[in-house]
């Protein structure tokens, strides 16, 4: 029972930083598009638009991080 209830917990760990990866992915590439057109959301500053595709960049490496942590585990 607690290995069926561990493994229901991995599993959901699992979909959930997976789902968070694939959102993160969109939101850098839409970043990227961004930055490339040089048309910016809002009222930002190429600078600014730089530091959130950096920003970006890291938060993906963070996530993917996590997911392979939780791909790994032999829980």
């Amino acid at each position: 029972m607690i290995n069926n209830l561990a493994m229901t917990i991995k599993e959901r760990a699992n979909n959930k930083i997976y789902a968070r990866v694939i959102h993160a992915n969109i939101e850098l590439d839409e970043l990227r598009r961004e930055l490339k057109s040089g048309r910016f959301r809002g009222d930002i500053t190429h600078e600014e638009m730089v530091s959130l595709v950096e920003g970006a960049k890291t938060e993906l490496k963070v996530l993917s991080y996590i997911y392979k942590l939780i791909e790994t585990d032999d829980d």
